[in-house]
């Protein structure tokens, strides 16, 4: 300690006797960070059911309906008719998609969008095996067929197409991009639309949502406890039940495959290995004898907007909060399992660093240099955040823009590390208190 005082004293007597230099503009001084690093608990936009909180209920023993009605107090969950069909984007803003048709079956092609109450003829059949590119070029959709038995003639371009196959025994694989998909159930569509900015091919596979639909949810691991597969599922099926209500005119759709709105993946979620068949399983124990009606989370007798999130900071938000709407059955409650490190390990708490050039974007400023949180709900998640930058101009976002533009994993962010604080508040802070650990944090 003594020889770490004389270098400090050293130094201070060295830099007194310097010749004086011109003082460096503050401005100047200041840097711009290459990155920033933030700290925080949970994963999502924590408005309704959490999937952590549900899993951790069921390890304790609580039954589906106990989950549902915590999460979403002061609704029932009650038999509803979930007969209807749904149309799922499972491909947007593509340019082109492959189709391969089912083995063992013969795949049917009709030029136009076709309704599930139409029959006409097929314009083109293919036999097993074959393949199937479809291209958006200047306003319509190109399709181009090949088999390994047979000689296919090319067919004149159309709006649309629709594909059947006999999906009780056989599935059709799609391969967009990278990704490669199986689906089993309902008839696909493939559509090119044009808007002012751009031409592309929108995807969608229509089946039914009772059950069809369902079976290929990718939400949470199938390996999960009964009671928290069943409220899944049966917060999925009232999710979806609200977006029947129209069919959105730039995806074609009811509901995206997408985190946008579920996890949909088709078949390929019920032949996971060991553990597909219990998420099948769950669905089915939704569902009532009669295969018509199935349960759901429901207010004054209509299904609710039954939002659920992977994981909160200790606390669920008020949808206010998140959002600015208002719904009874959408305001904050306990979250404590989120932050047991046994079953949220990724999440109960994380670090992430994020650019320059993300957080400048982020706020719509040449750069930044420095932020400051002006606002937190009451469950410590921020409110309100401003950017700075480095000729002074400011940005102000809410923390769910700025959640989802820097695409952290939610807005529970602490002032300070609680990997480094974490054993001191849990000394310092009431037993309560360290289930909301961020409380002791900031």
């Amino acid at each position: 300690m003594k020889k770490l005082l004389a270098i400090i004293v050293a130094t201070f007597l060295s830099m007194t006797i310097l010749p004086m230099v011109k003082a460096v503009p503050s401005e100047a001084r200041v840097m711009v960070p290459q990155e920033f690093r933030f700290f925080g608990s949970g994963y999502g936009h924590g408005v309704g059911m959490s999937q952590i909180g549900a899993r951790g209920q069921a390890l304790e023993g609580r039954s589906a309906t106990e989950i549902l009605n915590y999460y979403y107090p002061g609704t029932e969950v009650t038999e509803v008719s979930s007969e209807q069909l749904i149309r799922v984007n499972i491909a947007n803003l593509a340019t082109s998609v492959v189709f391969r048709s089912p083995t063992g079956a013969e795949l049917l092609i009709f030029s136009g969008d076709i309704a599930s109450t139409e029959s006409p003829e097929p314009t083109l059949r293919l036999p097993s095996g074959s393949l199937l590119t479809f291209t958006h070029v200047a306003g319509v959709v190109v399709l181009s067929a090949t088999s390994s038995n047979q000689s296919i003639a090319p067919l004149p371009p159309a709006k649309a197409w629709t594909l059947r196959w006999d999906n009780s025994a056989h599935t059709i694989q799609m391969t967009h991009g990278t990704n490669i998909k199986q689906y089993k159930y309902g008839f696909i569509t493939v559509k090119n639309f044009t808007n002012a900015i751009s031409s592309y091919l929108a995807v969608t596979n229509t089946l039914r949502l009772h059950d069809e639909y369902l079976y290929g949810l990718g939400e949470v691991p199938s390996s999960w406890p009964p009671a928290s597969l069943d409220a899944q599922v049966i917060a999925a099926r009232t999710y979806a039940l609200n977006k029947l209500t129209r069919v959105r005119p730039e995806c074609d759709c009811n509901i995206y495959s997408s985190t946008v709105d579920q996890n949909f993946v088709g078949y390929s979620k019920e032949i996971e290995p060991i553990y597909g068949i219990r998420w099948k399983e769950a669905v089915n124990r939704t569902i009532f004898s009669d295969r018509s009606t199935a349960l759901a989370v429901t207010l004054n007798s209509r299904p609710i907007n039954a939002f659920y999130f992977s994981s909160s900071g200790g606390s669920t938000q008020n949808i206010k909060d998140v959002w600015g709407s208002e719904f009874s059955y959408l305001m904050g409650v306990p979250d404590p399992w989120s932050l047991d490190l046994k079953i949220n390990q990724r999440f109960a708490l994380w670090s992430r660093f994020v650019t320059q050039e993300i957080i400048a974007t982020a706020f719509g400023l040449p750069n930044v240099v420095k932020y400051t949180v002006n606002s937190r709900s009451n469950t410590g998640s921020v409110l309100s955040i401003t950017g700075y930058s480095l000729d002074g101009q400011s940005s102000t976002l809410t923390g769910e823009i700025f959640r989802s533009r820097t695409k952290l994993p939610s807005t529970w962010i602490h002032n300070s590390s609680p990997f480094l604080r974490y054993v001191e508040a849990a000394q310092e802070c009431q037993p309560e208190i360290v289930l909301r650990r961020q409380f002791c944090l900031v």
